[in-house]
């Protein structure tokens, strides 16, 4: 059924009737592009969607969602990447149920976000691919997951049996945004479509974009953030939607993978807008070869925003550095400040200069105050997030007294306009909180972010936290849940503090736990290693160091809270009484490979055949039995191992867990990385996580790879099949 065509944009009061007035002026536009890895280059084998298209695969979800639960009712998304969640996610918005995006799932293992979501919106419905959902083993989740009506919408045909949205007005909620990180006590904020209509005129103006109807040709924009993430969807989907452009998206772990496809794809593509968080511009710099450099043109990007974490102005020099000659300019950076609860974006700006950046005094900064460094000691660099956009009002306040903040004075930052979201869902209790701040004088609401900051000449500075959010590579994790799951990791562990650590300009992980006075004489060994498995398991990120302290040793209030602030300061100073602590020994913030470097063949020489690599190793694949085969890849894993993991206080052994050595998502990408590079074989980006030790995986990889090759399977060599087969075969495990 063809789209009507809706009010103008200007009446317009969801963002379902934003995508029927695309698919009805623009049908045949392409909207949304999926790039796999292998086509960043060139393009071939990407999955392309016009407007039309969204249009009539949204109206068959809305179809199949509308049989199960009616308008207000709440959709829990669990996707993988690709262009499926993009038709979900307006599905729902179309049958006025309430799209929740959690995180991508793990084969065959139970989510403990998922299972929080579900607990605190309970939703009626679960919306994901037949792919995933036999990946996930139903059986294996959570009863509250199981119960769910559970959708494949890709098998979801019948678009005319839904014809028009259900009507919604502006103040009604369009969309719960689940706060990144959060596991124990998850916070949905309510997100209207009037927040949403309101926050992207915000980003378009403050992009210099022109409107939909001026937009000719379409501008197109590149994107790899996860779309349960709000800049992945807001900033990456819904925006180039909103100007009626093209968004060509990537998974995150392409980009992780090999950063070099992100360029690739803004390169080829011409496109004018991309963005990410400050990490993802140091790895580009450091990461991608001068040969891969060479085949770039980035003269049409003209917008880069960079956010989600602290900017620090030595990636961004870094990064154009290393590609100015490849036509990118220092000015399309734009740093920008936000956040969930404000919708998505707060305040930024470009400069044809490039970033401002203000040489602070670090202890003026202890002292409250935005001052300019007299020397080159004791400086703090700040990056600028420019001025808040549109009509938003933005304040720096006393904390104490409510009291408006001078200029140059720190505060905590202040938010009141029309992105300002409703609240949080099921948390009525914190509204007043969180949603509810007032001035002195009285004049308000205004959303209190917990952040801290500073304006200067009209811009803002964000100096820091109020609040004990700690934020790695873009990902806020709230150190009650930390916490949590460190107490539950082994019996011995009693009360801690959970609290960041800038290490080498990168915020790392550091958790510091008192032990139970019955286990204070007995071995340390396997509590840290519980615990480092217990974090990385939980929440896929690897700890930078771990402190065990004697019974009574945490600081506390009078009260019996734990004083955060207190432990790092104590910690710094040698203050606390340790029994027993494990620190990495090199900077975890950043990946700890480099795919530049040489990698050592795959090695047999144990077994008198020499060194083997790519395509020579597997012709020789079918003459070793599966035992043999299995362990020269398993002591070939080991080394790499042992040279990039920190192994703790554990032993490097084939039958310890990943997640024991410390590995989280990205080295597993990383070790995925190394594996194509040396065997000449791809792993699927979750095999770390489907045979968990290295003694499985080299098991799994000898008898798949035989198996194809003895069956003569394979076409080229080899590897398209092999990598097929151990993708089936890890599903239906």
């Amino acid at each position: 059924m063809p789209a009507e065509a809706p009010t103008p944009q200007s009446e317009l009061r969801s963002v379902a009737e934003l995508l029927r007035r695309r698919a009805a002026e623009r049908p045949l536009q392409a909207a949304f592009v999926f790039v796999p890895e292998s086509a960043a280059a060139d393009g071939r084998g990407e999955l392309s969607w016009t407007y039309a298209e969204l249009d009539r695969r949204a109206r068959a979800v809305a179809a199949e969602v509308s049989r199960v639960a009616a308008p207000g009712e709440r959709a829990v998304l669990v996707f993988p990447p690709g262009l499926e969640f993009i038709a979900a996610f307006f599905g729902c918005l179309y049958a006025g149920v309430l799209p929740a995006p959690a995180t991508y799932p793990k084969p065959r293992r139970p989510s403990s976000r998922l299972d929080a979501i579900v607990a605190d919106c309970k939703p009626l419905v679960a919306l994901t691919t037949s792919e995933t959902l036999g990946m996930m083993q139903l059986d294996e989740q959570s009863a509250s997951v199981r119960a769910l009506e559970w959708i494949a919408v890709d098998r979801c045909r019948d678009e005319d049996a839904f014809a028009d949205p259900v009507q919604r007005a502006a103040g009604d909620a369009a969309f719960l945004q689940y706060t990144s990180g959060s596991t124990s006590q998850p916070r949905g904020v309510v997100v209207t479509h009037g927040n949403l209509l309101h926050n992207l005129e915000l980003i378009r103006s403050g992009f210099c974009l022109k409107r939909a109807d001026e937009s000719f040709p379409p501008v197109a924009g590149v994107f790899w953030l996860p779309a349960y993430h709000d800049m992945g969807l807001i900033g990456g989907i819904l925006t180039p939607l909103f100007v009626g452009g093209t968004s060509y998206l990537l998974a995150p772990a392409t980009f992780l993978q090999r950063p070099s496809a992100w360029l690739e794809t803004i390169s080829r593509t011409g496109a004018a807008i991309s963005g990410a968080p400050n990490f993802a511009y140091e790895l580009c710099a450091r990461k991608i070869s001068p040969e891969q450099r060479a085949a770039l043109d980035l003269s049409r990007w003209k917008l880069a925003f960079c956010g989600a974490e602290p900017i620090d102005a030595r990636a961004l020099d870094d990064f154009a550095a290393a590609f100015g000659d490849r036509g990118f300019n220092k000015s399309a950076f734009f740093p920008c400040y936000g956040l969930a609860e404000a919708t998505l974006m707060v305040s930024g700006c470009s400069r044809a200069e490039g970033p401002r950046v203000f040489q602070a005094d670090r202890a003026a900064l202890g002292r409250h105050r935005l001052a300019a460094a007299a020397s080159a000691t004791n400086v703090q660099t700040l990056v600028s997030c420019g001025k808040p956009l549109g009509d938003q009002e933005v304040r720096v306040v006393d904390p104490h007294t409510f009291e408006p903040c001078g200029d140059g004075q720190i505060g905590e930052i202040w938010i009141a306009g029309g992105s300002v979201a409703k609240g949080y869902w099921n948390h009525p209790e914190e509204l007043w909180q969180t949603f509810g701040g007032r001035l002195a004088d009285g004049s308000g609401p205004f959303l209190r972010t917990g952040d801290l900051g500073a304006f200067d000449a009209g811009e803002l500075f964000v100096t820091g936290r109020a609040k004990d959010v700690i934020i790695i590579r873009g990902r806020n994790l709230y150190p009650q849940d930390i916490e949590r799951t460190v107490q539950q990791a082994h019996e011995a562990v009693d009360l801690g503090a959970a609290f960041s650590w800038e290490v080498d300009g990168h915020e790392q992980l550091v958790v510091v736990h008192q032990i139970a006075r019955e286990h204070r004489r007995n071995d340390m060994t396997p509590v840290l290693r519980a615990i480092r498995a217990a974090i990385v398991e939980e929440h896929d990120v690897d700890p930078y160091q771990i402190v065990l302290l004697r019974p009574g040793g945490l600081p506390l209030t009078s009260s019996g809270k734990v004083q955060r602030s207190r432990c790092r300061d104590l910690l710094v100073a040698n203050g606390l009484e340790q029994l027993a602590s494990w620190m990495q020994s090199t900077s975890a913030g950043a990946p700890t490979i480099d795919p530049l470097a040489e990698t050592e063949p795959f090695n047999g020489a144990a077994q008198g055949r020499g060194a083997r690599h790519g395509a020579e190793f597997l012709n020789h694949v079918g003459t070793m039995a599966p035992e043999q085969l299995a362990q020269e890849i398993q002591s070939w894993m080991l080394e790499w191992l042992e040279e990039r993991v920190e192994p703790g206080c554990g032993v490097m052994s084939p039958i310890v867990p990943f997640t024991e050595l410390g590995m989280d998502s990205l080295t597993a990408l990383e070790l995925n990385v190394d594996f194509e590079k040396v065997l000449g074989v791809r792993l699927p980006p979750a095999a770390a996580w489907s045979y968990p030790t290295p003694a499985e995986l080299s098991r799994f990889l000898a008898d798949s790879m035989l198996g194809v090759a003895v069956l003569g399977e394979p076409s080229g060599n080899g590897v398209d099949s092999w990598f097929a087969a151990m993708e089936a075969d890890a599903r239906r495990k």
